[in-house]
């Protein structure tokens, strides 16, 4: 009997969000993951060597909100050298704390100015109408510069 009124009350865990962004640093480098690998989600990877600037952006979405109009984002961003050419791999705000940076991050990105995306960070916490706020914060950068 309990067994039925627990299935009655207690919500079923959510199924995961097949459109979910995850990251992840390790030795070998950086990962991007969308959606779960079992549903065909896709995956992509970058070694450290290709990894030449990191920092945080804040700037206007891309898509307005139908009910909420235009508004701004907070974006991690990588640029990475991929098949010879420079490209951002962006990704949201909430995937990583500055104040928790993984280690392998840290430790393949020294001198990483940490008081550069406090900064980004402090301008994004205004909220998503600060237009006024649009920037980049460059917190690292290979140098010399990668092309």
């Amino acid at each position: 009997m309990w067994s039925r009124l627990k299935r009655l009350f207690v919500p079923r865990p959510a199924p995961p969000d097949p459109y979910a962004e995850t990251v992840h640093f390790d030795e070998a480098g950086f990962t991007r993951a969308l959606g779960p690998s079992e549903a065909g989600g896709r995956r992509q990877s970058w070694p450290w060597e290709a990894v030449c600037e990191f920092g945080f952006r804040f700037t206007p979405a891309i898509f307005p909100d139908p009910w909420y109009g235009d508004y701004m984002e907070g974006l991690w961003y990588l640029r990475v050298i991929e098949d010879g050419a420079p490209m951002a791999v962006e990704f949201g705000q909430d995937l990583l704390d500055a104040e928790a940076l993984p280690p392998a991050l840290l430790r393949h990105l020294p001198g990483l100015n940490l008081r550069v995306l406090r900064e980004g960070l402090a301008v994004a916490a205004r909220g998503p109408r600060h237009f006024d706020g649009e920037g980049e914060w460059v917190a690292w950068r290979r140098v010399p510069h990668c092309a």
